[in-house]
Parts: C-alpha cells; structure tokens; sequence
C-alpha cells in the first residue's frame, strides 16, 4: 500500500524489466521484484517525493531493493547519496549489497572507480568500502557514502537512506537532519520496522512523508511468505512489529517509548480462580527481598499453570533458604521432589546468600544474574541476537507463555487483588547493541523512579523460564548432569547445553 506518492503500472514494469536485465540474484539469474519491491525501486530511482517512509515485514528484501535503486541512480545522475544507520555495520549492509551488484552488469561496472592500490578482485571478495565513486558523461561523479547516525556531525549530502530508522534514536535523528542543511531539493528515505522511536512514529504519522507499507498479508500475495510460516511465528516474540508492521499500541507506550510487556487485559484473562489442576515440567522461581516495602516470593510453575507458593517479608537468608529447600527436596527419602535444574534463584546481591547455602545443601540448582549477557544463547560461537540479556529472555518466554494459554492461579478471593498483575508493569523497549535492536526490559532502579515497586512476584515467575521444559529421560541422566555442574553455577542438561 503506498499513500502520498503515485506509481503507475506502466512504471512498475519498467523498472521490474530494468532489474531484471542489470541485476542477479544470488544464483547468478536475473533478478525478479515482486510488486511491492518495484514500487520501492521506483519511488527511490524516481526520488518520487523528497520525503518517503518505508515500513515492510522483516525479510522482505528491502536493503537489497534499496541498494539497486541506489547503485542505479548514481551511474546515471551525478549524485551523492549517504546510508546512514545506528552504526557503520548496519548501514554497511546496504553498501556491501551495492558494490555486490555493480559488477553483475558491465554498465555499473564500467562507471565503477576503483582507487589507486585497489583491485576489482578484492573489492568484489570483501565488499568492505565505506565510500564509492562512479565516472558519469562529462566528468561528472555519482557518489555513495556511509556514516553512523550519531557520527553524522561534519557530513553533509542532499538524498539520505536511514536504513533501520526506528533504531537510530531521536537525538541522533537530529545530526542526520543537519545533514541535509544548505541543500536545495535534498531527499530523504526512512525505511525500518515500526519500533516505537519517536522521530519515526512522527514521519509515520506525518502527511508530509509518502509511505509504502508492506504487511505479511502482502508478503504472502507476492510469494515471499506461507501462512504456514505465518502461523508459525505468530506467538514469537514482536510478531506484531516485525510481520504486521504495527507499532506497539500508542495508548501503551510512554514517554520513554516503554512498553508493557503483558496488558493488563492479558494478565486477568489468564488468572484463575481456585486450585487450577497442572501437569507436565514442574519449575520453581525464587526471589529473596533486600527488605523496605518489597517482598519475598517462591513461584511455582507446571507446563499449563503457576502459582504463588510464598509471598512475604521474609529477609533472612536461611529462613528463606530453608523455605525453597522444603519444596523441592525430600530429607527423609534424599531425593528431589522437584528436579534440581529446575529450580532457579537469584545470586545477586542478597540473593547469593540463598544461592550458596543451597548449593551446598544440594547441588544443581540454577543461580539467576538476570543481568548477564546471553553470550552463549544459541551455540558456543553465537551470541543471542533477539535479547539484551537473560532478564529479556526470561520475561519474553514468560510472555509468550501466557500469551500461548498459560495460566496464573488466583492467590486472592479477587481477582482485581492479585499480584499477578505485575506483570502488566514491566516494560520493555528496543536497544541497539551492534547492528542489531535487542529487546531491553525496564532496569528496576527505574521503575522505582517512575512509582513502580520491585515486581517481586513477576521476577520469581520469570526465573521459571530459564532452561527448557524438559526432564531428564533417566535418573543416570540427572545424576551425570549434577556431576557436571559441580564446579559450575549453572546447571548444563542434556537437553540444554548451554544453560539457558
């Protein structure tokens, strides 16, 4: 769907020929756009208005779309355009996708400089320059930069392509603006998924900015996509953002671009009045208070249901210990009731005390640092690229959990008294670490300042989710996995390596 800016059909098969004469896909054929991809190419080739936002599912292709209407503009018209994104990786990925395709055609190669000490060999191998220059009639030069958003002070340049724009943030969209000063018919386009930055919610918005818009449901049309694929991701974490293209709800976003996690609608359809039957993993959370107004929880979870075993001011760390321990382990049969991977506390700060005196007691019980980076998340060479440490991924799982059909029994004769609800103050938000946004989760020391209180029983809860819901599938299974985490602090099962 585009608004603001018109492309005709006549237009879209010229520039779908076009393409598919100069440029190739990655198995060296001629490359073919779909329509939703040609109406990007030519708003972008055309400069069809001096201001174009740009929102389509992720996966659409639209960096590789971005970087042919680019490469073609600039061998044809003496311009320079810059890629500016948060930082120089991201806004490389264009670049790279650029120099990929000059040399599949011998018009763009023809037009390509390659500098003194270089060569066609390496550029093509590497495709690492941060600025490209091609020869036009006359002796004119077309030209393609790249800069990080907040390194755009001293750059100047009249067409701008902010690649990931909701991840640039607002005070940095400023220097790119800058960039554009002094320059007469200067052209901007803001392509990305619709995280809630402000600047970007504003050219969203704004009828000054044409828009091209592009869903799942047209990711589908054109073949991109299936709806068993779509099916599939539905529960994933950002679904609405990432495929529907929605931002998060503007009545749920504050001014910090927070937003909850759960709605409070979420968490209310989800609580149960009464014993609610559980079956399946059986996982405990613990989450010890330093004291003050906060409490202290234990936090029971079954594969369909939680419940809240423990909420109360406890603060001394062998009570509490002692609490924990009763649930899980049977002194007089010296065996678990619940298994010991699946039993996670904090380590932090008072919450070591507890740590240390059950592992001692029982070794192979998790140790929570809800703060540390998920630098083993997917396998020993890759780190997680979806969350910014364990705290987001336990939340996200959390969520999704519930979101799945989970259910949260009722401590209270009310349902509007519960303390599940929470869960329905913790926030969550994007933050650019690399070239990748990763969801943040409120830090508590903010919420504090905002009026929100430690969310004791949502913290226990969340521990839950560390580690799969699975069990070991004999006794000699568990016995060799507590032998292997003797010397370490997070338990390493067969069903998950690497402890998370």
């Amino acid at each position: 769907m585009i608004t603001g800016l018109t492309i005709t059909e006549e237009e879209i098969r010229e520039a779908q020929a076009l393409v598919r004469t100069l440029y190739k896909n990655e198995k060296g054929n001629p490359f073919e756009m779909t329509y939703g991809q040609a109406q990007i190419f030519v708003a972008i080739v055309k400069k069809k208005h001096p201001r174009i936002h740009i929102e389509t599912h992720t996966r659409y292709g639209k960096s590789e779309i971005i970087s042919m209407a680019v490469l073609t503009r600039v061998t044809t018209e003496p311009e320079k355009f810059s890629i500016v994104a948060g930082n120089n990786d991201q806004a490389g990925i264009i670049m790279s996708d650029i120099i990929k395709h000059i040399f599949d055609n011998e018009y763009t190669r023809s037009k390509f400089i390659i500098e003194k000490g270089e060569s066609e060999e390496n550029i093509r191998r590497y495709k690492n320059k941060d600025r490209i220059n091609f020869k036009l009639e006359g002796g004119l030069l077309g030209e393609v930069f790249i800069c990080n958003a907040a390194g755009a002070m001293g750059f100047g340049a009249p067409n701008i392509i902010q690649d990931e724009s909701a991840l640039v943030l607002t005070k940095e969209h400023s220097l790119v603006m800058r960039m554009l000063a002094d320059m007469p018919q200067n052209f901007l386009v803001k392509v990305g998924n619709p995280w809630p930055e402000e600047h970007f919610i504003k050219s969203h918005e704004s009828p000054e900015y044409a828009h091209i818009f592009i869903d799942y449901h047209q990711g589908i049309a054109e073949g991109r996509l299936t709806p068993e694929y779509i099916e599939e991701v539905r529960r994933e974490a950002n679904f609405d953002v990432l495929w529907e293209c929605k931002f998060p709800s503007q009545a749920k976003a504050d001014e910090g671009n927070w937003v909850p996690i759960l709605t409070r609608d979420q968490v209310k359809n989800a609580i149960v009045i009464g014993p609610h039957p559980g079956f399946g993993v059986q996982k405990l959370g613990g989450d010890i208070a330093g004291g003050g107004r906060n409490f202290s929880t234990i936090i029971e979870r079954r594969e369909n249901v939680a419940r809240i075993l423990y909420r109360g001011n406890e603060t001394d760390t062998m009570s509490y210990s002692e609490r924990i321990l009763n649930y899980y382990w049977d002194p007089i049969k010296r065996k678990d009731k619940i298994l010991r991977q699946n039993v996670a506390v904090d380590k932090v700060g008072i919450g070591r005390g507890v740590y240390d005196i059950l592992t001692r007691q029982t070794p192979g019980i998790r140790g929570i640092n809800a703060g540390e980076k998920l630098d083993i998340a997917i396998t020993k060479d890759q780190k997680d690229k979806t969350y910014f440490n364990l705290r987001a991924k336990m939340y996200w799982k959390l969520a999704q959990w519930i979101l799945a059909g989970g259910k949260l029994e009722c401590e209270t004769e009310r349902i509007e008294d519960s303390s599940w609800f929470e869960l329905a103050k913790v926030k969550y938000r994007t933050k650019l670490e690399g070239t990748q946004g990763k969801i943040y989760i409120m830090p508590k020391e903010q919420m504090l300042k905002e009026g929100t209180e430690s969310p004791d029983v949502a913290d226990g809860l969340s521990m839950t989710f560390v580690g799969a819901d699975l069990m070991p599938e004999t006794e000699d299974d568990l016995e060799e996995a507590y032998e292997e985490n003797r010397q370490n602090e997070i338990i390493k099962d067969p069903f998950n390596p690497f402890g998370l």
